[in-house]
């Protein structure tokens, strides 16, 4: 039986969310790193904006700076 034609019927009082294991996976692994890193989403923004001003290097010249490999 494949998934998209699975019909299920539940009671209940409360509203409910349905979601793919994968999407519930993904929030859980979000929340997790926003609880670590509550600053995270503030430099992601940040940097976003850095990268929209030019202002990057590829990763062929950090590996060159920095000689990794």
């Amino acid at each position: 039986m494949r998934a998209d034609n699975l019909t299920i019927k539940i009671k209940s009082d409360k509203p409910l969310i349905v979601l793919s294991v994968d999407e519930y996976e993904s929030m859980k692994e979000t929340i997790e790193l926003l609880t670590h890193y509550p600053d995270l989403l503030k430099e992601l923004k940040e940097e976003r904006k850095q990268i929209n001003k030019g202002k990057s290097i590829t990763l062929n010249s950090y590996k060159a700076k920095y000689k990794k490999r």
